[in-house]
């Protein structure tokens, strides 16, 4: 682990030494609700999942008796700063290679942000070859964005809100080797510019694909303002880790998170940002 840790290290080092501080007297832009009345969800379809379910299914930030929700809170807070810093709401979460916990860390992740007062939060599932959001909330939808490319479904008959105020999910659907292609048609690229602007106090999370298997997350990633690489310790070699951090890019690199750690107690997360 300690090779992998001097290279996310490393790489927080050179960020840091380019990062362009605000100005003096310059204002910060911050992301608020409009209202923060409960939130009334008339097109979108509402699934109720229940708490056994989270907790089956290792969803800790929806759980109010799990410790493990606060990491996600600490590591909400990190994120949050530093979007509303720059004025991002397009995050994206990847992995050097699959099965690192990339989605479940992003639907942790989405669903401590959404318990925030000041925010709505969109979940998208992008991984279009191997869907697997869904899966954590125990529902299969029966449309998803394959539908939407393929069967011209209208965007309100694939979301779904999970009986969690302020969150809503917009499932991959079936599963599809053409998602290289689907990713880079001028219908993907409207439809980013639409989850982008349409909802000025909306964070939008997107589980992208890993980053070293595919062109899949290369070709969405021009659409994201920021973007967490999720890092299984005992899978992912250092040179993986330093690959993808250059895929990504120095100026949308947010910070990695290394999972699957033994030596990090009580619990499997540790954010390096």
């Amino acid at each position: 682990m300690e090779r992998i840790q001097q290279a996310l290290e490393k790489a927080k080092q050179q960020r840091q030494e380019n990062a362009v501080p605000p100005k003096p007297g310059q204002q910060v832009p911050v992301l608020k609700k409009e209202a923060e009345e409960k939130v009334a969800y008339t097109q979108t379809r509402t699934v109720e999942v229940t708490e056994d379910v989270f907790r089956q299914n290792r969803v800790v930030a929806a759980l109010k008796d799990d410790v493990r929700a606060d990491l996600f809170k600490i590591l909400r807070t990190k994120v949050l700063q530093r979007m509303q810093a720059n004025n991002w709401n397009v995050l994206a979460i990847s992995s050097p290679t699959s099965e690192g916990g990339k989605s479940l860390t992003a639907v942790n992740l989405a669903i401590s942000i959404a318990m925030d007062a000041k925010y709505s939060v969109l979940l998208v599932d992008l991984d279009l070859r191997r869907p697997g959001v869904h899966r954590y909330f125990k529902i299969e939808p029966e449309y998803g964005l394959s539908d939407y490319f393929d069967n011209n479904k209208d965007l309100s008959e694939l979301l779904f809100n999970p009986g969690l105020e302020s969150l809503v999910i917009l499932p991959a659907g079936k599963p599809t080797h053409r998602s290289s292609d689907l990713l880079s048609t001028p219908k993907m690229q409207a439809l980013a510019d639409e989850l982008k602007h349409r909802y000025p106090d909306r964070i939008v999370v997107v589980d992208l694909p890993p980053l070293l298997q595919t062109d899949d997350a290369l070709m969405f990633m021009p659409n994201v303002d920021a973007c967490v690489l999720v890092v299984a310790e005992g899978e992912n070699t250092t040179e993986e880790v330093q690959q993808s951090i250059s895929l990504i890019g120095e100026k949308k690199y947010l910070g990695s998170i290394l999972n699957k750690s033994a030596e990090i107690s009580k619990s499997s997360y540790a954010y390096y940002g």
